[in-house]
Formats: C-alpha cells, structure tokens, sequence
C-alpha cells in the first residue's frame, strides 16, 4: 500500500496511447465529463487582451500541457489529521477521496510536477501511497478531473491541486488565502438553494473542502465535477467556444449562424445580457462578486442551443463585499471557523470595476475577437452594448426599490452600497421573468 515517491513527474505519465485509451475507457461510462474535458483541452487558443501578461506555461513541461491530453497516476500522501489544517462547507461532507486509511489520517493528492516541492518540505508523518488513480488535467494546468481506473461504479472527480511552477504571472500553488477564500464563499452561498440558483440562470461548480499540511503552503481544493448532465446538454467554456484551432471556426461563429439572428443580437442575447443579470443577483442578494472571464465562466447548450444558463467556477476569484451584504440583512454567520471577513477580500466597491475588467473587458473581449473574425462588427460596440445593459437594469431594481437613480450609474451604486438602512427586494423570481422587463 505504501511507497517511495519518484520525484521525476515524467514517472507518473502514462504513454500518449495507453492516456488516449484511458479516456476512451472513462468515457464509455461518463461521456459527459469526457466531453467536456477534451474541450477545454483541445479548444483553447489562449487568446488574451493587449497588454495582458502572456498565460502560456512556459514553465511547464510540454507533455504536460492540457493540449497533449495527459494522462498520469496521481501521487499521494496521507498523514495524520492533526498535521492537517481543514477548511470545509458545514453543510457538505468531507470527499471520500480525502480520507486515509484509516479514520485518523487525511489523503492528500498531489500534482505530479509538485512531487519535489512536497518532498523537500520533509513533512511530518507522511507516508506515500501507491497511486490509486488516473488524471488529466483541464485548461488550468492545476485543476484535474481525476478517476479510478479500476471502478466503473465510481464517478470522476475533480481536485484543484497545487503545481509548485510560475505560470502567467505567479507561483501555482493552492494557498492558505485561496482555500479559506474559496471555501469562505461557498458557505456563504449554501443559504441559496440550488434550484433557486438555476432559476436565475446560474448553475455552480463549488469549492466545499480545502486541505493543506501544516508544513506548507501548497494545499488542494475539492471542487463539484457534474458527471451526468441530462438529455442533450453540454457544458462548454466560453474560451472553447471562441477557440479556433486547424483552420476550423470557432463554434461561436456556427451558434450564430444557426440562430438567424444578427451576431450582436446573439451575443447580447445568449451572452452579455444573462451574464449581466447573473452578476447583478449575486452581487445584490448575496454580496459576491466574482471574476466574470471566459475562463471561469461556462456555458450549458441544449441540443446545441444557448440555455442562457451558465456553470461559474473557482470561487477563490470571488469578493464578499459586506456592505452589500449588509443591505439585504445576512451576516457572515455561514462562515466556518477560522475564515472571517477579511479572508474574503479587501473590503471597497469593485462591483463595476471587476464587471468592467472581466465580463467586459476578458469575456466579451475574447467573444467579440471570435465573431469579428466572420462578421462585421463595430470595434467598440460591445462597450457600449454593456453600458447600457447594465444601467438599465440597475435603475430597473433601485426604481422597484425606491431608490433614487441619476444618469451615472456607477456613481449610482457607489452610493447605494454606502445606504445606512438595509432595504433591498429583487424584483423578480427567475431570469425569464426579468428578460421580460429589461
């Protein structure tokens, strides 16, 4: 059961076609999943904005890049819990993955470009255990769906696990602020049901459980991994979508000839505008706000056909603004001990900051890149489409709420999240419901 760790990653990698044939394998009994993954993978060009830092992972040895589709064992540590400090959604079980051998020990999955990392911290009462499982990792080089090649009966998984490499911009690794971040948001959002949730068009691939030996800083993140989704559906990341690789066109560009409609009508309606009221509900009924780019935002189609729902992931990248919280009368009570409120980020307005920075300018910048391509389309008037969008349904909810609008409607919500008496009433029970009015 227990074994000496090969520091050397290429040890863990399985040959490209025995890799290929793992998934097909996987995929005979979770075709979802599969699907999926192989999209983030294959379908992502890594475009980026100008003057944004380069995201490809130099770092990173090439066979190990999501586009090859590696597949490798997992390497795997357990120690006692004590060694362990545990950050966990009171509301969800700890995964089943994460408990060791027996009721006292943690198992703690580890990247295998991480190996030498963990290793040279000489941790206390670690043992290594013989890799039970396979993986591959998705557009994010540390976020593997991971699953037990000798159990049909036993759905895949997904682990946020730390890569100890400097990739676009910074150091990998799963931290302390990520994980009591990450698990701080999603005790906060468990006071909305999940059915009421995807009544507003969002659908949340949670961030429950953290875990991280004490001797580090390098820890992991269990994250929701659907492996069954229903008759027809796909999940597909926006970046995939906007993707163009071998001479073929980006999907997007296919969506919208399909719909008849104008490109700037589908993008507004099957994107932008959904997009807007999703992070308007959040933001005003739960106080979070989250990195809207394409890498982080997903998009369901049924029968090939935009459902306005969207999956939202990594909840490290969200905010909790209090004082937002504070307007609806909720508290931090939610919070699991050892997370508090200056955990969840600094504590201003960036409402409009961060929609401007990530829905506008990452998301519908990549979206607008894919469809201008094939049609034409004015440089700037996505910008302007969203300034619109968004003050429009701002003044929508403040006027159904009393509250004064004027023509600047980001001054507007400055003002209103400094408001002394809490008073806000959402006007409306799901996303149909507000398309109609807005």
């Amino acid at each position: 059961m227990w074994t000496t760790p090969n520091p050397n990653p290429q040890h863990y990698l399985r040959p490209r076609a025995a890799g290929r044939a793992a998934l097909r394998k996987l995929s005979l009994t979770y075709p979802d999943p599969v699907r999926w993954i192989h999209q983030e993978q294959t379908l992502n060009d890594r475009t980026i904005a100008e003057g944004d830092y380069s995201i490809k992972p130099t770092a990173v040895p090439p066979e190990f890049w999501p586009e090859r589709e590696p597949v490798f064992w997992l390497p795997e540590f357990e120690a006692p819990r004590n060694q362990f400090r545990l950050f966990q959604n009171p509301t969800h079980p700890l995964p089943w993955y994460l408990s060791g051998s027996s009721s006292e020990f943690y198992s703690h999955p580890v990247n295998p470009l991480s190996v030498p990392y963990f290793l040279n911290r000489d941790l206390k009462g670690v043992r290594w255990r013989n890799p039970r499982f396979l993986a591959t990792p998705m557009a994010s080089h540390r976020t593997l769906l991971v699953w037990n090649p000798r159990s049909s009966n036993t759905p895949p998984f997904a682990v946020k696990a730390s890569l100890n490499l400097w990739i676009g911009g910074g150091n990998r690794n799963v931290r302390l602020y990520e994980i009591k971040r990450s698990v701080g948001i999603s005790s906060l959002l468990v006071g909305i049901p999940r059915a009421d949730l995807e009544r507003q068009g969002i659908l949340l691939l949670d961030d429950s459980v953290g875990l991280l030996h004490k001797q580090t800083n390098a820890g992991l993140l269990a994250r929701d991994t659907p492996w069954k989704l229903g008759a027809g559906e796909e999940i597909v990341p926006v970046f995939s979508l906007c993707a163009s690789t071998h001479d073929r066109r980006p999907r997007i560009v296919e969506l919208v000839e399909s719909s008849g409609l104008k490109p700037t009508a589908w993008v507004d309606t099957f994107v932008l505008t959904p997009l807007i009221y999703q992070a308007y509900f959040l933001g005003m009924t739960e106080g979070v706000v989250g990195e809207m780019h394409e890498q982080n935002i997903l998009m369901e189609l049924r029968n090939g056909i935009p459902t306005r729902r969207f999956w939202h992931r990594d909840l490290g990248g969200f905010r909790a603004d209090n004082d937002l919280r504070r307007l609806i009368n909720k508290d931090l009570g939610a919070l699991p001990t050892h997370i508090h409120l200056t955990d969840l980020g600094e504590q201003r307005d960036i409402f409009h900051e961060w929609l401007h920075s990530y829905l506008q300018g990452s998301l519908v910048y990549a979206v607008g890149h894919a469809v201008r391509n094939h049609f034409e389309i004015p440089t700037d008037h996505f910008a302007g489409l969203y300034n619109t969008r968004a003050s429009k349904l701002q003044n929508l909810i403040f006027s159904s709420n009393g509250i004064r609008t004027t023509s600047n409607f980001e001054k507007d919500f400055e003002r209103y999240r400094t408001r002394k008496l809490p008073s806000l009433t959402w006007p409306w029970k799901n996303l149909k419901a507000a398309l109609r009015d807005w």
